[in-house]
């Protein structure tokens, strides 16, 4: 049976409709009717004046594009997990040769002509084309398709990236204009927050020269910090020093001449004790972050828009007492432009008063130099690494986490990330849906709803995807846009004590634990290959061989208290608390004593210590926030089975006809505000087929390095802390 749409209307979200902004269901210009289609929200765009209507039912969702003028050949609405064209699913409507219009549905997994998808989702309901250029269509598509090949997303209750572009044919080639914007499909419109009224200050670069400062080592990639007092700011800020600011959004400010060399800032907080430093006090080679400047605040990277925290919650920007701020900025500038000079900084909305609830930043830290992780093999389509943290980790925390926007992170390489979240046993999924990676897209993304909220003893595990199949050489993690990390920032409440998990490798050769020892000295006392490494060579088995300028064995520390005072503060359990039998250590009880440390060092990491060879294999990886730090790699079950909602649906959905208006003496209310929500570009040329360079940004609006591709949405990049190396 056919179902017509008023039919099926107590099936939508809402029965009366929703206007998200003037036009909407405009009786002398929209052709949508409001017995037919529940919400409309204006598309931002300085080009066009544009609405997107939209009705969810129980499992499918209609969707209705309206364009006033100029809309001459195809259009398109796209849906992606992070604002850019990598892993975009795509509707798009045009007349085919016999001028018949039609639906196809088409994604991109690079800057090229999307690719007509085998499994067709998308239904046409209607469309319609005047003389001027007004376009109007309305299609079906289904809530979750379980396409096979995996390009669509499954529509949920969420803020999501929605693509559009248009052409200036029904020949589908490169498109005419293009932008984004976001929109929640199965909930009403919702209004941009507002920032009337709110006090604010900005922390900008004061005016720096982009080049690598002295000790850098890529001209490329300079990383540059500046200082920033708040007892400073104070008095221009509407607050005293004694205030703690809780911010309640971050706006990024670029510098229009120089931010396309910026590729991420990141904020910090410096400790209450921070001496000797001065307001606007720039670092020229900063890769490393100054000691005590470590609490990061606000991860931005190239594309990024304002973070908006909901209205009970902030985050405290100098909270225990800091004085100092620091902006870290990263710029990239491969062709070694000459006397590129930048102010780009943070506009942080702020209010003195407490918020209800906390927020902070917890990180995931999977690789990001190559002393946690080894390099990338060369020649690969396909390599993935991963990083679990397991239930035993989580569980301190005091309550639920929520979970407010989910930013992955890898450099030029990465095709995917994925943040899989286990309970009692069970694999709830990915936090956070994005089907392809993209470096110059790198978004804040909103979580599923099923995983809005992360408990105590959830299991979190991070899995990152690379390609290098360009590369002849393997591929090292680092902070350099030509290595490789694997990163996620997470803002989230109420604030824990712990925001930082990383991986963290097993710091000594394992294998030496199940070994005999090689001379006739320990052999006697049947003594492991790790005893006699501690013992005959300190810095070497403790990793600092190459700060000393000569080796020394433990007899010598032992009984030297004094010549080693440092070393035994630095490791306090190196020699034996209580002394020795003599108060000189003899060669046998250092032995003895090396051997009982080696006992513990092996257990840590999972193996048996000599003489007893029952465990031979070693952990794999740690973690620098868990107690113990070194645990079995936790097992991650199946993911679920994909549900499909709406195909079968697809094809009983009928709407109403529609006739176009006659909207030539209607005055065109295009957008000429600078909506953080949407990015629009013109592309001057309209020849290019090659794939964009991927270690190019998007800012730029002139860009053209796409075949029919859609702008960056927000982004938030961000940048780990390791052992004081602040990397991205």
């Amino acid at each position: 049976m056919v179902r017509t749409f008023k039919q099926i209307l107590f099936l939508a979200a809402a029965t009366l409709p929703v206007i998200s902004a003037g036009g909407c269901f405009d009786s002398a210009t929209s052709p949508f009717s409001t017995d037919d289609w529940a919400y409309c929200q204006k598309i931002p765009s300085e080009s066009h004046e544009m609405y997107l209507y939209y009705t969810p039912l129980n499992d499918t969702v209609l969707l209705g594009f309206h364009a006033l003028q100029d809309a001459d050949g195809w259009t398109a609405l796209g849906i992606n997990g992070n604002g850019g064209m990598k892993g975009a699913t795509f509707v798009i409507v045009r007349q085919d040769d016999d001028g018949t219009f039609v639906a196809e549905d088409r994604f991109a997994m690079g800057y090229e002509m999307p690719t007509m998808d085998e499994q067709q989702d998308v239904k046409l309901l209607f469309a319609e084309q005047d003389a001027n250029g007004q376009t109007a269509w309305g299609v079906a598509i289904p809530q979750n398709s379980c396409d096979e090949s995996g390009n669509d997303y499954e529509i949920l209750s969420r803020f999501t990236d929605i693509l559009w572009a248009v052409g200036s044919s029904h020949d589908f080639s490169y498109h005419t204009k293009r932008g984004q914007f976001q929109a929640n499909l199965l909930e009403s419109p919702q209004e941009p927050a507002s920032t009337d009224g709110l006090s604010s200050i900005e922390l900008r670069m004061p005016n720096v020269l982009v080049v690598m400062g002295e000790g850098g080592e890529d001209e490329t990639n300079p990383y540059i910090c500046s200082y920033f007092d708040l007892n400073e700011i104070a008095a221009d800020g509407g607050f005293t020093p004694e205030d703690t600011l809780y911010a309640t959004r971050f706006s990024p400010v670029l510098n229009p001449d120089s931010k396309h060399y910026v590729h991420h800032m990141i904020l910090y907080a410096c400790d209450a004790d921070i001496e000797s430093v001065e307001h606007l006090q720039v670092i020229p080679e900063c890769t490393a972050m100054p000691e005590g400047c470590l609490e990061m605040k606000w991860p931005w990277a190239v594309g990024g828009k304002d973070f908006v925290f909901p209205d009970n919650v902030g985050l405290p920007v100098d909270g225990g007492g800091s004085r100092f701020l620091i902006l870290q900025t990263h710029y990239y500038n491969p062709s070694l432009d000459e006397g590129v000079v930048d102010d780009s900084g943070v506009k942080i909305y702020f209010t003195t008063e407490p918020k209800e609830q906390e927020a902070a930043v917890l990180t995931l830290v999977g690789a990001v130099n190559s002393w946690q992780r080894g390099p990338l093999p060369a020649g690969r389509e396909r390599v993935s690494i991963s990083f679990a943290t397991p239930s035993e980790c989580t569980q301190n925390w005091t309550e639920p986490l929520n979970i407010l926007g989910v930013g992955h992170h890898e450099h030029i390489r990465g095709v995917r990330q994925e943040i899989n979240i286990v309970r009692d046993g069970v694999n709830l999924g990915n936090i956070r849906p994005e089907v392809y990676y993209d470096f110059k897209h790198q978004s804040m993304g909103a979580p599923v709803p099923a995983l809005r909220q992360l408990l105590p003893g959830d299991q979190i595990t991070q899995i990152c995807d690379y390609d290098t199949s360009s590369d002849t050489e393997d591929v090292e993690f680092g902070e350099y846009t030509h290595q490789e990390m694997c990163y996620t920032a997470i803002y989230y409440y109420p604030r824990q004590e712990t925001n930082e998990f990383g991986a963290m490798p097993v710091w000594f050769d394992a294998s030496i634990c199940s070994q005999p020892a090689n001379t006739t000295d320990f052999q006697a006392l049947d003594l492991s290959l790790c005893a006699e490494s501690v013992y005959s060579n300190v810095p070497a088995f403790f990793g600092f061989e190459d700060q000393v300028q000569e080796s020394f064995d433990l007899l010598t520390v032992c009984n030297n208290a004094a010549l080693f005072g440092e070393l035994l503060t630095e490791i306090p359990y190196l020699c034996p608390e209580t002394g020795c039998a003599a108060e000189i250590c003899t060669a046998e009880e250092i032995a003895m004593y090396a051997a009982g440390m080696c006992n513990n060092f092996c257990k840590d990491v999972g193996v048996s210590q000599y003489p007893n060879v029952s465990d031979t294999e070693p952990y794999e990886y740690g973690n620098w926030a868990c107690n113990p730090s070194y645990y079995p790699n936790p097992s991650i079950p199946d993911a679920p089975e994909c549900q499909a909602k709406g195909i079968d649906s697809l094809e009983s959905i009928k709407v109403g006809d529609i006739v176009l208006k006659d909207v030539s003496t209607a005055t065109a209310t295009t957008d000429d505000s600078n909506d953080a929500t949407s990015d629009e570009t013109t592309d001057t040329d309209s020849t290019g087929e090659v794939e964009a360079d991927p270690t190019e940004t998007e800012n730029n609006d002139n860009s053209s390095s796409s075949k029919i591709p859609l702008v960056p949405a927000s982004i938030l990049m961000f940048s780990p802390i390791i052992i004081a190396l602040v990397v991205f």
